[in-house]
């Protein structure tokens, strides 16, 4: 019996130090200079909408702020439409090198479809950089240029050799022209409906994945959702946004967040009352067992009793 309640002891002690201890205990909330900007003109302080409005309002037809002013990954001080050359169509994209999740899946999706659209098909074929362009705004506006660089070059050593050098003249890498602000970034980003926003407690940004296309003017002609990219659908919407044609999305969205429970009050009272009542049962069912046990135990003892 001895032996019962010291396994009981042990389960509970291993139970306890994993339902009740915090999830968050170790995060560290980080000052950003954004994490109070507003995007959309919303404000974004209540903890309990974290992820909510981060979406993306669809504006076809509507042009990007060719005015508006960047870095090239080279450290190349550049407008918005000298990066938008000729009759090029361009795939817009809004990422970030320390993105946990979304961003890498949806670059390595991208990175994955170029080189089977750039193969012949019906006469036509669309290499990065010949056919047509891509264009990645990085949100996070106090990135070292080492590691948008980086960043680049990661997505591009992912294509065939044939096509990296069109593709690292044509996808072009932007950060803040000013370390620290992003006000530029916000604009391009509203133009076309893409929301954001700053998450302190987590350090990171929550934002949607989305292509974006655009015709050579600057204006969008599609907006592609997902991480995942059919190569029948890339080479319409290319062939749309070369033409200037609008067309429907495709797609399903998908958001890059992380809602925190523990940031509102109410949530957080839930989640312990939760964990309690969790602890409790566990608690019920072991004694149960113990008993059951010890009930066992004795029976057998007056049996074997002369």
């Amino acid at each position: 019996m001895r032996g019962s309640s010291l396994l009981i002891v042990a389960v509970l002690a291993a139970f306890g130090s994993r339902a009740f201890a915090h999830p968050d205990s170790e995060a560290v909330p980080v000052r950003h200079p954004q994490a109070n900007a507003p995007v959309e003109d919303r404000a974004l302080t209540d903890p309990a909408w974290k992820g909510d409005n981060v979406t993306v309002t669809e504006k076809l037809g509507a042009p990007v702020p060719r005015d508006a002013r960047f870095r090239t990954a080279d450290g190349k001080h550049v407008t918005l439409g000298e990066v938008i050359r000729g009759d090029l169509p361009v795939i817009l994209t809004f990422n970030y090198s320390d993105c946990p999740m979304l961003c890498s899946l949806q670059l390595n999706g991208l990175s994955t479809a170029l080189p089977e659209i750039a193969e012949k098909q019906a006469g036509a074929m669309y290499r990065a950089g010949a056919q047509f362009q891509i264009i990645t705004i990085d949100l996070e506006p106090g990135e070292p240029l080492e590691k948008i660089q980086k960043m680049r070059d990661k997505y591009i050593a992912r294509l065939p050799e044939d096509l990296r050098d069109d593709a690292k003249a044509g996808w072009t890498f932007l950060v803040a022209e000013n370390p620290g602000d992003g006000t530029q970034i916000a604009r391009v980003a509203r133009s076309v409906g893409f929301s954001y926003m700053y998450i302190p407690e987590r350090a990171e940004w929550a934002h949607p994945a989305a292509l974006i296309f655009l015709a050579s003017s600057g204006v969008v002609t599609r907006y592609v959702y997902g991480i995942e990219f059919a190569p029948a659908m890339m080479r319409e919407s290319l062939l749309k946004a070369g033409t200037h044609e609008p067309a429907s999305a495709v797609g399903f969205l998908n958001r890059c967040y992380h809602y925190d429970p523990s940031a509102n009050s109410h949530a957080h009272a839930g989640m312990i009352a939760l964990r309690m009542a969790a602890g409790g049962a566990i608690v019920i069912l072991l004694f149960a067992l113990g008993f059951v046990v010890f009930l066992k135990m004795h029976r057998r003892n007056e049996v074997s009793e002369p």
